[in-house]
């Protein structure tokens, strides 16, 4: 009878187990009972007056409400903070952030970099809308859920770049000066870099010109390899054959470098593998490419990479603010479809932004 007594236990036990276990699976994701995110500051209806001489300031501090998931444990969730002119109904969407935080900040002089980016007009008020994109990381994309649409007035001021420059005229835009591409001294200290796209059919020559003419100090090949010369008789600087160039000058040192440097982006739906190459525009001076049918899915992340290896890759800062590092964190797609990814070198660090359609 004992025996019978044990077996019984041990079966009403393993049913109770196999019980236990059936309830304790993730539950389904129900988006009927999510509440969205919303957000609080700044308020709708605010107007914003950006300057050159604020451009270091802080333009305002995003925050909002957090979105609350049926879920008893949730691993983070992510939110995207985007922004476009007023009445496109999101089309070509900016983001200005991707973050698992509540709240975010941006100087005067990167919001205005985003405003302008996207076709606003400067020392006008115009309105802007935006809203927060909130997922989780599931095995779909069911839970993106979208906050109200806020509007904003904003006054956007002409972007300048306030690092001095060197012109980079050369056989491949037709020696021009005055529209030639530039590269800055971020630091002040006679050092320039930027980079150079030298397009195939070319003499791949070039020379730098302190100004946007012939007429002041101009930088050719110097008497050994790698080095300049400012004389009226020097010869032109070369490369060895199409392609993007990092070109760094030193008009201390009077030195010279360029570095191929051939930008794809890679991400998970090319499993990792292979590039889809980047477009150099010489009159914006960015790398772009529009891919299509980008599949959508939770996961879905990018980063940028050189010579179709990662021994140079760039990906996103924490919070992830538009600037990238080397070796930084991918970068999360929140939807599939058509994207358009930028790359710029045109700041101290390199910056990345995306446009969805």
């Amino acid at each position: 009878m004992k025996n019978l007594i044990i077996i019984i236990l041990t079966f009403i036990g393993i049913s109770f187990l196999t019980s236990c276990e059936k309830e304790m699976k993730d539950p389904k994701l129900d988006m009927s009972q999510t509440v969205k995110p919303a957000l609080i500051n700044p308020a709708g209806g605010s107007s914003f007056v950006l300057t050159q001489d604020g451009a270091d300031s802080v333009f305002t501090e995003f925050s909002w409400a957090a979105a609350v998931y049926n879920l008893d444990y949730v691993a983070s969730t992510n939110y995207i903070l985007e922004m476009v002119p007023a009445d496109s109904n999101f089309a070509d969407a900016v983001e200005l952030v991707n973050t698992t935080a509540t709240t975010f900040s941006i100087t005067v002089g990167k919001m205005n970099e985003k405003l302008i980016s996207m076709g606003l007009i400067a020392d006008s008020a115009q309105n802007i809308t935006l809203r927060i994109l909130a997922y989780i990381n599931t095995e779909s994309d069911y839970s993106n859920i979208y906050s109200d649409v806020i509007t904003l007035t904003v006054t956007p001021y002409e972007a300048v770049v306030g690092f001095p420059c060197l012109y980079v005229p050369g056989d491949y835009q037709g020696w021009s000066p005055a529209t030639a591409p530039k590269i800055y001294d971020f630091d002040d200290d006679g050092v320039y870099n930027g980079y150079i796209y030298f397009p195939e059919g070319g003499t791949f020559e070039f020379k730098c010109t302190s100004d946007p003419d012939w007429d002041h100090t101009n930088y050719g090949a110097g008497a050994v390899a790698g080095s300049l010369s400012i004389e009226n008789t020097a010869g032109n600087l070369t490369v060895p054959g199409a392609g993007g160039y990092v070109l760094v000058v030193d008009i201390n040192a009077l030195t010279w470098s360029a570095t191929l440097q051939n930008w794809g982006v890679i991400g998970e739906w090319l499993a990792w593998s292979s590039d889809i190459d980047l477009v150099w525009d010489i009159t914006t001076q960015e790398l772009s490419v529009t891919v299509e049918n980008i599949p959508a899915a939770a996961n879905q992340r990018f980063k940028f990479r050189a010579n179709d290896a990662w021994d140079i890759n760039y990906g996103a800062k924490d919070p992830d603010d538009g600037t990238l590092v080397q070796g930084g964190a991918d970068i999360p797609i929140p939807d599939g479809g058509t994207i358009t990814f930028f790359l710029s070198f045109l700041t101290p660090e390199p910056t990345y932004r995306i446009q969805t359609k």
